[in-house]
Formats: C-alpha cells, structure tokens, sequence
C-alpha cells in the first residue's frame, strides 16, 4: 500500500512547480503599453474623420497613457503585424517623428499635455485582426474601405496605416511614401488641435477661405472639391491637409492648397506661429 505522507524531496518538487506557475502568470499580467510599442484601444471612441466609410472593428482593450510624465513622441505605438504582413518600416516611424517634432513648440505641449498618440500598424487589419473577416463584404462597395484608407483619429488616438489591403486577398501593397505618412500625421494633429481651440471654425478663417473659394478657376475646381464643401468639413479639411504639409509632408493636394488658398495659409501660419512658411 502507497502512503500519503509526502517525502521531503516530494514537498520541494511541488513548491518549486507552484512558484514557476505563479512567475509565469505575474510576467502575463504586467505587459502592456510602452513607448514605442504595441497596443489596441477601442476604436469606438468617437472618430472625427468623416471623410471615411463608417466601421467599427472590435478591439481588445489597452491601457491609456498618462498625460502628465509622457510626451506625444514618447506615446507613439508601434502594431505587430498580422497575416504575415510586412512590420512597419524604420522609414514609417521616423516619418511619425518628423511630424511631431516640426510641431510648433506651444502646439506640441498641448497635445503633450492630452491624452493623444500615435499609432501606427502596417493596415487597419492588423490593428484590428478580427476586422478582416468583414472585408469581403466591405469590398462590395466600389469606395475605398477602411483597408484601404490611410488612417483615422478615434476620440484622442491618431490611426496610421502604412499600407492599403489589396481587393480579395489578405495581402497588402506597397508602403505609402514617407512624406506621405508625415502629412497624415500633421493633419491628424491639426484635428485634434482644433477640437481642442476651435481653429477650423473662427470667423476669421472661415472669411479667408471664403475669399480664396472666389479666385478658384472652373476647371480646378474638381481637384480641390473635398477642400470647398458647404459644411464644416470644407475648411477643416483644408486646414488640416495645409497644415500637415507645412509639417514636412506632401501628397498630391499639396501644390494645389498652397495655390489657390493662399489667404488660409497666411492665417494659419500667423495663428499658429508656424516658422519656416
């Protein structure tokens, strides 16, 4: 007959079992959000860029970073990929960076002294795995999917993405330039800057882009159609893509907004005490 009484060697083998399992769950439960690294907030928050199709990808929850002892460079997060993605590129990041630090110094400490980051993924599947079940009924639609956008701002969180998804495949194409990127980025800032002081609505600004509206000719007019709409996103959405390319980045509005808004320009940059313009 076995006994039930434990030998000495017996009572050490298991204490040893048991501290391996209680170091394995406490090195779980202390991951989270660093600078520079990986992270999933709800997207749900209240996205201010209605310029894009309307998704709610469902996110697994983070912690936010606190506002007083980190810096907005320092609350960049950087996502893992997924689908055997490409990571986001060295070249990506530093662009996120340039665009902050081209930030003017009053403007930077106050999104230093917010909530905001920046968080960049290689696409908006990565961010959000299980949203890539809902592409294939998203790219019924002949309009740019979420995929395929270059970003989005929820609540205080400003969403990169590096690289569009291709139709009917997981895979992804090529990387969005750098100068690309960092124009996202500024304008994304200027948003959340004009949630914070109300830029894009002064009486002032909405006169000078009235103004520059007249002298656009006819025939640019489809080209500058997004930046001369009715509502308030017409001169949000000018505001902000100058804005972003007065932080060192450029897309194909760039030439076309310093040309025909020139009195907008002036504005921000006398506003906002941009150098350099």
């Amino acid at each position: 007959m076995q006994s039930n009484k434990l030998s000495p060697a017996r009572i050490s083998k298991w204490a040893l079992m048991v501290g391996l399992l209680y170091s394995a769950a406490v090195g779980c439960a202390s991951d989270g959000d660093e600078s520079i690294t990986a992270g999933r907030p709800d997207p749900l928050k209240g996205a201010t860029q209605n310029s894009l199709p309307n998704a709610t990808p469902k996110a697994t929850q983070t912690s936010t970073p606190s506002a007083i002892t980190t810096t907005l460079i320092s609350r960049i997060v950087v996502n893992p990929p997924a689908f055997k993605h490409p990571a986001v590129s060295p070249a990506s990041i530093q662009a996120v960076k340039n665009a902050i630090n081209a930030l003017p110094p009053a403007l930077r400490t106050k999104l230093d002294q917010s909530e905001a980051r920046v968080i960049i993924s290689p696409n908006m599947t990565d961010r959000w795995p299980e949203s890539m079940k809902e592409q294939p009924e998203a790219e019924k639609d002949p309009n740019p999917t979420l995929a395929e956008q270059p970003g989005r701002i929820y609540g205080l969180d400003m969403c990169v993405y590096e690289r569009p998804k291709k139709r009917g495949s997981t895979d992804l194409g090529a990387a969005r330039k750098p100068a690309y990127i960092q124009l996202q980025v500024g304008d994304m800032c200027f948003q959340v800057l004009d949630d914070m002081m109300t830029l894009s609505k002064d009486p002032a600004l909405r006169k000078e882009w009235n103004e520059d509206k007249k002298f656009i000719p006819p025939d640019v007019q489809p080209k500058v159609a997004s930046f001369t709409k009715l509502d308030d996103w017409g001169p949000r959405e000018t505001c902000a893509e100058m804005f972003g390319s007065m932080m060192g980045g450029r897309n194909e509005n760039t030439d076309n907004l310093y040309k025909y808004f020139p009195r907008v320009k002036k504005w921000l940059v006398k506003r906002l005490e941009i150098k350099g313009q």
